[in-house]
């Protein structure tokens, strides 16, 4: 016969059951709905397997629980468990919260003294509900269960496996804190110095390191980050802003907000796209652009390439243009400096420039190039069975699979949509902030029309004189080399000279570049003109082209970007 008591303890147990089972369904359905929660797997209400004495609750995976959340974390890689507290009660002089995982040893009270934890203080809440995620170590097997250490009253509203992420959001009804599988303290920063416990350091062709999300409640004004000393300006706008840790000196450290600027409504760390890790056929080259603000291009560790030769980008704010970063003047070469003569170089454009004819011979140190140029090259050498180099062949492969050019199924190539942009890791730091700028109005020009036609409207008001040294130059400069009589290049180039560097300096650059030997012989005249107005004519052209980049996109001469380091 069983006792009264005993008879109440299996009834508790079964109310509490049966309410666990209402709260996981209910939050199933809500969590689809959550930004951060990537996948839901079939999952099932924990019970609790221990009471304690010292104010411990424990809830136990069943084994249907646990061999779901195995196969959820091997086939991910990651995970992270998310639960949703509500105080109730909280006590006098001991409001303190520990959250951790058991892993089924003899003793679970022995256990959790040794395991990292979660500590939160639950006065702040209010009565309030928040979400503490706490993400699984990739080294260790899945956890048994987890434990809530309290004095304070709590309801547990929910709980969710989901992907891995660390840090805050506060764009929901419910505050979330993320912890990596070291633990920490929930004491307002976002700690991702145990984020290697969950994700990947390195970039290989296994595995990407992690990426953060960072969104702003205000899209207006700027915001500091630093990670581990190093600071990102960050200049606010209506897209969440993508930080892939790839990019950062020291990204596994605590973040800070120098200046005390406003708390960021959201910052997470999660697992990048494992379709980044999509490769050329049969080669160690990526196809798949990494996308991002071309501000971090510029510092871009090299170390954390997923390439050998180069690291493959596409603008985030311009879909379709694709950035370059290249390791050598060489390699860039093979890449593009038949491109170069065959699309832009006086005496040259239209023709295929066998390697004989190009040994010897100067591409450029950065490239760009539209669309139908890239495939009228392709067509041209398809038609004439024109033998490309290996990296000619790459760059094809990358631009169909891009979408930038089209093949069809008897081999023709046409133009897609987009352009490509090329820089070089030979070139020193200064020349590459001034090529990425210059590239990248390059880019922003051939695929927006809007700009192509303020610019032309610019290019037929500016002095003609100033515009004559501007021609001049691009005619007899041999390592430019423009054909003058085109007409669309002589606009995109005459834009991007006004905007590669800050207004500040506009002028002073014209003045110089016309005193230097090589304008004084070959352009004379037209080099004194530029000195005598102290290069007016291009301050007044830069400054009405700054004025409309800076109203239509929040950029500047001599920026591109809306991240700066």
């Amino acid at each position: 016969m069983i006792s009264l008591s005993n008879f109440r303890l299996f009834c508790k147990k079964i109310l509490y059951a049966f309410a666990l089972i209402l709260i996981f369904s209910q939050f199933v359905a809500c969590a689809r709905k959550s930004d951060f929660v990537l996948d839901v797997p079939d999952f099932y209400p924990a019970q609790v397997m221990e009471s304690s004495s010292n104010k411990v609750r424990y809830f136990s995976f069943t084994a249907d629980q646990y061999g779901a959340i195995e196969n959820f974390f091997s086939s991910r890689g990651d995970s992270a468990l998310l639960v949703q507290l509500t105080p109730l009660k909280v006590a006098e002089g001991d409001d303190s919260l520990s959250f951790g995982f058991f892993y089924g040893s003899d003793s679970l009270s022995a256990e959790i003294q040794s395991v990292p934890v979660v500590m939160d203080y639950v006065k702040k809440y209010n009565g309030a509900p928040f979400s503490i995620a706490f993400c699984f170590d990739k080294s260790r097997n899945v956890p048994r269960g987890f434990f809530i250490k309290s004095a304070a009253k709590l309801r547990v509203d929910s709980a969710q496996i989901c992907r891995a992420f660390i840090g805050h959001d506060f764009s929901g009804n419910v505050p979330v804190f993320a912890f990596a599988p070291n633990g920490g303290t929930n004491n307002g920063s976002d700690d991702f110095r145990g984020a290697s416990l969950a994700f990947n350091s390195i970039n290989s062709r296994e595995g990407l390191m992690p990426t953060i999300t960072v969104k702003f409640k205000d899209i207006k004004g700027s915001q500091k980050l630093a990670f581990g000393g190093e600071v990102l300006y960050i200049r606010r706008n209506e897209k969440p802003v993508e930080i892939p840790t790839a990019s950062l000196k020291s990204p596994f450290s605590v973040v800070t907000y120098p200046d005390e600027e406003e708390y960021p409504q959201s910052l997470l760390l999660a697992a990048s796209d494992k379709n980044l890790l999509t490769f050329a056929s049969g080669q160690k080259n990526v196809l798949v652009p990494i996308e991002v603000d071309p501000g971090l291009i510029m510092k871009w560790p090299r170390n954390n390439w997923r390439g050998n030769d180069y690291e493959l980008f596409e603008w985030d704010r311009f879909p379709g243009v694709l950035f370059f970063d290249i390791s050598t003047y060489s390699v860039q070469d093979d890449f593009f400096r038949r491109l170069a003569f065959f699309v832009e170089k006086a005496g040259y454009k239209g023709r295929l420039l066998s390697d004989a004819e190009l040994k010897g011979k100067h591409g450029y140190n950065a490239h760009d190039y539209k669309a139908d140029d890239l495939a009228r090259f392709f067509e041209k050498a398809r038609v004439e069975s024109f033998p490309l180099n290996e990296k000619e062949l790459l760059l094809k492969e990358i631009l169909a699979f891009n979408g930038i050019i089209k093949i069809a199924s008897d081999g023709e190539v046409m133009a897609g949509s987009g352009a490509v942009i090329s820089i070089s890791q030979e070139s020193p730091s200064y020349l590459r902030t001034t090529f990425i700028a210059h590239e990248g109005w390059h880019g922003i020009f051939f695929i927006d029309e809007e700009f192509r036609n303020t610019v032309a409207s610019i290019y037929y008001t500016i002095d003609p004189k100033t515009l004559a040294y501007l021609r001049r130059y691009f005619q007899v400069t041999p390592s430019l080399n423009y054909d003058v009589r085109d007409d669309y290049l002589m606009k995109n180039e005459f834009m991007a000279y006004m905007l590669q560097r800050p207004l500040s300096y506009t002028a002073s650059y014209f003045v110089d570049m016309a005193k230097r030997e090589h304008s004084q012989q070959l352009a004379k005249a037209e080099a004194d003109y530029i000195i005598n107005t102290a290069g007016s004519g291009f301050e007044s052209a830069a400054t009405l082209l700054d004025e409309y980049v800076s109203d239509r996109w929040n950029l500047n001469a001599g920026r591109v970007w809306m991240i700066t380091r």
